[in-house]
């Protein structure tokens, strides 16, 4: 199987680690990437205004237009722009694809006895035009192996990631929200949540949800 890959700006800086860890599950799942070639950024965080935003999306689809029918984008909101604009190109994020994908792995490590927040933030979920098919993939996956799911009050609430370098006060105030109302480890799937949440998890635990993947299946993270 081939699917076209947008990788997004994040995947090729802070969150390289999820970009990794994405590629490896990948190749498990015999699941070839093909990039988009010169991609550019979606206009996620550095545009406010949506009529430009849109523009830098519909120019990646129009590179990404006769290579593919199915396009992979990781990031939350790349994700979220190109679904908007993508016409005759099937826009997925990872979290789309079928439970029974992530499932049908060799999974060699259970998770009893421990808990874990699944947090999908703001765009993941929201609006319902763009949100994953399956809003509690996270959860089937945890519990599925036994592991204890927490943080149901939290799961959707905005970090505040976007605001971190321009209101960090109010990016912390979100986060420890999230943190206060919640146990385990916060399972995330979008680098800005990622990078903002740890920020303030005083030593808590926040993975990404391709390192619980690769820790079941006894693989590096």
């Amino acid at each position: 199987m081939e699917l076209l890959y947008f990788p997004g700006c994040s995947l090729e800086s802070s969150g390289k680690r999820l970009g990794k860890g994405l590629r490896r599950i990948m190749e498990m799942l015999r699941v070839r990437l093909k990039e988009v070639p010169d991609w550019n950024c979606c206009g996620a965080s550095e545009y406010e205004e949506r009529a430009q935003i849109l523009a830098l999306s519909r120019r990646n689809i129009e590179k990404a237009r006769g290579l593919g029918d199915t396009l992979l984008a990781p990031c939350p909101a790349c994700a979220k722009n190109l679904k908007e604009v993508a016409k005759d190109i099937e826009v997925v994020h990872p979290l789309d694809l079928p439970f029974s994908s992530y499932a049908s792995l060799n999974i060699k490590r259970d998770l009893k006895g421990k808990v874990f927040t699944p947090f999908y933030g703001c765009l993941l979920l929201r609006p319902k035009e763009t949100a994953i098919k399956n809003p509690y993939i996270m959860e089937e996956f945890v519990e599925l192996l036994g592991g204890e799911v927490d943080g149901e009050r939290v799961r959707n609430l905005c970090c505040g990631g976007a605001q971190l370098f321009r209101e960090k006060e109010i990016t912390r105030r979100l986060c420890e929200r999230i943190l206060g109302r919640s146990r385990g480890t916060i399972l995330v799937f979008c680098p800005l949540c990622h990078m903002a949440i740890k920020t303030f998890s005083a030593g808590r635990s926040v993975a990404y949800f391709t390192d619980l993947l690769l820790y079941t299946l006894d693989e590096e993270v």
